[in-house]
């Protein structure tokens, strides 16, 4: 990415970053074009644009940062000619980004918008000092983050079947999962859950959102795991890509691809990325995939052109909303890792929230949230059902079931592709006979 930029403007732009009064090392600096390419990145914000990856080869990244930066930016800014502050998230840290767009008169006849950003870190959303103050109950933290985070995963009973099946796909080398579910129902905590799970087993990559072409694809994906050789060429980086795999597969690595909000791909990106994992053309796949979204997801594995490749799908499968008992036991399992050390809420009150929320595990973290600050202001010992409907009330969530998300239909893609029916649980999961 440097290369384009000679010592001496390397060193201009660290010394106007200087003089704006941040210290480099501890921040984030980014140089992009005009198109959102990146020219120049120091090593920090490589870290905050390419989380969750290691990102192993910086050289090949440039299609990754520039899908990260293309996330937060405002599109028209090269246009736009003035600076601006954003936030964003990256992982459980907010970062404070300041954009300065600045034209290059020296080079060429026609200047060139080039678009500085410095990023600078945030508090993180969850940090224990000894001197800090407790919450309600003798909490530390917010146990009703709306941040996925994977020390308060809850394995309900139909997370702890999709995992297991992923799982399984994963270390047999079968190929391609997908899991469909509503907003909030805890796909990205789960696929966090499976990457931690996996982490000595597997090289993992997050793939962060679509391409404009293959070429860049099997780039970034090769950047991502840590392939070290990469070329210009896409006939020739997917054969060092398959020699890589194969060297993986020799020594018993399996290779993950963890592709979350998959509803956002666009399709040719899905078709590319469902003929990665052909690569070698065996049956135990030499690359994993597994894609999590919506169920517009579903709409677009129907659509024609990628109806062959559903066919490769080996574990296709849906979370569905918590039932009450599994509402009660998600509301305490976070309370007690959260350090809660008395009853916070009555039974009524648990009862009450499964109702409400319809089992989707966001709601229930926006009405327990809605519920502890009602508590903390009304100086309440513990929280009731008359709490959690004012809660409720506030937060506009009614208390009949949503039903939409439960037609059978939207999860009868991988039959529709293999032209037959196949043998499901009562959660929509794929039961895979034994080869």
């Amino acid at each position: 990415m440097g290369e384009n930029i000679t010592p001496l403007r390397q060193s201009l732009e660290i010394a106007s970053v200087y003089f704006m009064g941040i210290i480099v090392e501890s921040s984030g600096f980014v140089i992009i074009d005009s198109q959102f390419h990146p020219v120049y990145a120091n090593q920090e914000s490589i870290k905050i644009l390419g989380y969750p990856n290691l990102c192993a080869n910086v050289q090949s990244l440039d299609g990754v940062l520039a899908q990260k930066i293309f996330s937060f930016l405002p599109s028209d800014l090269g246009g736009a000619r003035k600076a601006c502050a954003i936030q964003f998230q990256s992982g459980r840290r907010l970062y404070h980004c300041r954009a300065f767009v600045v034209e290059d008169h020296w080079n060429g006849s026609a200047p060139q918008t080039k678009i500085a950003l410095v990023m600078e870190r945030g508090l993180p959303e969850s940090s224990r000092k000894p001197t800090q103050k407790r919450m309600l109950a003798g909490m530390f933290e917010d146990p009703f983050s709306f941040t996925p985070d994977v020390r308060f995963f809850h394995c309900s009973r139909g997370h702890r079947e999709v995992f297991a099946s992923l799982r399984k796909m994963v270390l047999d080398r079968r190929g391609i999962g997908v899991i469909l579910a509503q907003a909030g129902m805890g796909k990205t905590a789960l696929l966090g859950f499976l990457a931690e799970s996996l982490r000595n087993e597997a090289e993992i990559a997050n793939l962060p959102g679509s391409f404009e072409n293959n070429a860049d694809l099997v780039r970034s994906v090769m950047a991502l795991l840590g392939v070290k050789r990469i070329s210009r060429n896409i006939t020739e980086n997917l054969q060092l890509f398959e020699e890589w795999l194969l060297l993986r597969n020799r020594t018993n690595q399996r290779v993950l691809l963890l592709c979350d909000n998959a509803h956002d791909l666009d399709p040719a990106t899905i078709q590319n990325l469902c003929s990665l994992s052909e690569l070698g053309g065996w049956p135990q796949k030499l690359l994993q995939i597994v894609f999590s979204g919506r169920h517009d997801l579903a709409a677009k594995l129907t659509e024609p052109r990628l109806m062959p490749f559903s066919k490769g799908i080996h574990v296709f499968c849906r979370l569905n909303p918590l039932d009450q008992a599994e509402a009660h036991s998600y509301v305490l399992h976070r309370l007690r890792l959260a350090g809660c050390e008395r009853t916070l809420f009555s039974a009524g009150a648990l009862s009450a929230i499964a109702l409400y929320s319809r089992g989707v595990p966001l709601n229930i973290n926006m009405i327990c949230r809605h519920c502890l600050s009602l508590a903390a202001s009304n100086n309440l010992s513990m929280i009731d059902e008359r709490t959690v409907e004012d809660s409720a009330y506030d937060l506009v969530l009614r208390s009949q079931p949503s039903g939409a998300w439960d037609d059978a239909s939207l999860f009868s893609i991988a039959d529709q592709a293999a032209g037959c029916r196949r043998p499901r649980d009562r959660r929509g999961l794929k039961l895979v006979p034994k080869s």
